[in-house]
């Protein structure tokens, strides 16, 4: 009986072995493949739920990315960050606030969402999946230090290796998901300052 469950365990232990390697050689290269390119932009849906208090809302969005730079782009408001300061607009009241960049910004910062994968968790590949045609590697993210989010799952376009789609757990049963609808690399983009001359009347706040 001793000598079964030794065998069982490290069977368990070797197939666990071999997820996580397979894990972290898919994530591998979707960092090697991300990290080639000069920039890039995506269009997305941004879905937030949570059952318990019967929310579920999706806003589009479009994020830009280059090297530590990001420009967002979504209904209701904009926020630029050039590495040194970050500027938020608000479109309801016309007001910008203008802050100093925080490298320790948590990861729903929109600079991290396509490198969260690189430190700080244990992964776990999931297996495969089918959606609109598209063949999809899910992989499980657990955060090593405890935090305000529990998991994350990110599906990954095998063929493309691009990811597809981010789907990030709080404490509080609420699941943060951003899917991505385009994809595009090495563009021309515009730099990444707001330019106040073309927000009539705004109201600029500035933090720094």
């Amino acid at each position: 009986m001793t000598k079964l469950l030794t065998t069982i365990l490290i069977i368990l232990s070797t197939n666990l072995f071999a997820q996580e390697q397979l894990a972290k050689d898919i994530l591998d290269k979707l960092s090697a493949t991300t990290k080639s390119y000069k920039n890039i932009t995506v269009g997305f849906n941004f879905i937030f739920e949570n059952k318990s208090q019967n929310i579920n809302e999706i806003q589009k969005g479009i994020l830009v990315l280059q090297e530590e730079m990001f420009r967002l782009e979504m209904a209701e408001q904009i926020i630029i960050n050039n590495g040194e300061s970050q500027w938020i607009y608000l479109s309801d009241i016309n007001e910008v606030q203008i802050m100093d960049n925080d490298p320790e910004e948590d990861i729903m910062s929109p600079n991290k969402l396509f490198s969260i994968y690189e430190k700080g968790y244990n992964y776990n590949y999931i297996g495969t999946d089918s959606e609109n045609g598209k063949r999809l590697e899910i992989i499980d993210l657990f955060p090593i230090k405890s935090g305000a989010f529990i998991k994350v799952t990110l599906a990954i376009d095998a063929a493309k290796n691009q990811l597809h789609k981010i789907t990030i757990f709080d404490k509080n049963g609420g699941t943060y998901s951003y899917l991505v609808n385009t994809f595009k690399s090495n563009t021309i983009v515009s730099p990444f300052t707001f330019n106040t001359d073309e927000y009539k009347g705004v109201e600029i706040i500035d933090l720094r």
